[in-house]
C-alpha cells in the first residue's frame, strides 16, 4: 500500500522515514545503553549471589541483554528505520562479549 494509504503522510520515497528519526534514534540509543549496562550488571550480581537470588539474576541479566535490543530492533523496524534496527540487533552480540570477559577476567589473588 502507498503511504497515504496506510495512515502515512502522503508524499516523499517510499520507505522513507518520515516519523521523527531523530526521536526513535534516541529511545534506540536509550535502549542499547540500557543492554549494555544493565546485562553485565545483571550476571555479575548473579555470580556473586547465592543460591537464593541468582536465577533471578540470570533471568534479570539475560532479559536486559537480550530483551532490551530485541525491542529497540523492534521499534526501529515499525518506525522504518532499517539502519539503526541493525544496530540494535547487533547488539545480540553483547552478551557473549560481556560473559567471556568476565570468565577470563584475572580473580582476587
Amino acid at each position: 500500500m502507498p503511504p497515504a494509504d496506510n495512515g502515512g503522510r502522503p508524499g516523499g520515497a517510499p520507505g522513507s522515514n518520515t516519523r521523527h528519526p531523530a526521536g526513535i534514534r534516541i529511545v534506540a540509543a536509550v535502549l542499547a545503553v540500557a543492554a549494555l549496562v544493565l546485562g553485565p550488571i545483571g550476571y555479575l550480581n548473579a555470580i556473586s549471589a547465592g543460591d537464593d537470588s541468582a536465577a533471578e539474576w540470570y533471568t534479570l541479566g539475560f532479559a536486559a541483554s537480550a530483551g532490551l535490543p530485541l525491542l529497540a530492533a523492534a521499534v526501529t523496524t515499525v518506525a522504518g528505520d532499517r539502519r539503526a534496527a541493525l544496530c540494535c540487533l547487533a547488539l545480540l552480540a553483547w552478551p557473549l562479549i560481556y560473559i567471556t570477559a568476565i570468565h577470563l577476567a584475572p580473580g582476587p589473588a
